[in-house]
């Protein structure tokens, strides 16, 4: 006896379901989690502004102790990466926090080390300056800050 065209088509659909997991509870793969991650163009940049900051560098002298020898001018732009939603908060609250987020771009960029201001890559300096100005921009609404343009220069 041949089964008929809705019990043939029931079970194809039945055990395409079991090979594809489906009702399964098991997580998604890495390139499903990709696939499914926002893309960058989701996210939008708010200018931070553009800072000058002298930093002082202390180099061993030849008295045994730490004297300030030199000066570094570090020039950096800014930027802030946000997602849409959260854009109209964070530029309110720059503007709002401007002085703050000036001195806590001015106090990182001091307190950083000589060797991680001319890393290439500005990372320490990026995780540095993101700490920093979360508070003031709406915390975790600052997803990433970025460096535009960066100048180290002896004076």
């Amino acid at each position: 006896m041949r089964p008929s065209p809705r019990t043939a088509c029931l079970v194809a659909t039945l055990a395409a379901a079991a090979l594809s997991g489906c009702g399964s509870k098991e997580k998604p793969s890495l390139i499903e989690r990709i696939g499914l991650s926002p893309t960058q163009e989701r996210f939008v940049e708010v200018d931070l502004g553009s800072f000058l900051v002298p930093v002082p560098v202390s180099l061993e002298g030849i008295t045994g102790r730490l004297e300030p020898e030199n000066l570094i001018q570090l020039q950096i732009d800014l930027f802030a990466v946000v997602e849409p939603g959260d854009l109209k908060q964070v530029k309110q609250l720059k503007k709002r926090n401007e002085g703050r987020l000036h001195d806590s771009v001015i106090r990182v960029c001091r307190n950083t080390a000589r060797d991680d201001l001319l890393d290439g890559q500005k990372s320490t300096l990026k995780a540095h300056l993101l700490d920093a100005v979360q508070p003031h921009l709406g915390g975790d609404a600052v997803l990433r800050v970025g460096l535009r343009r960066v100048t180290l220069e002896e004076i």
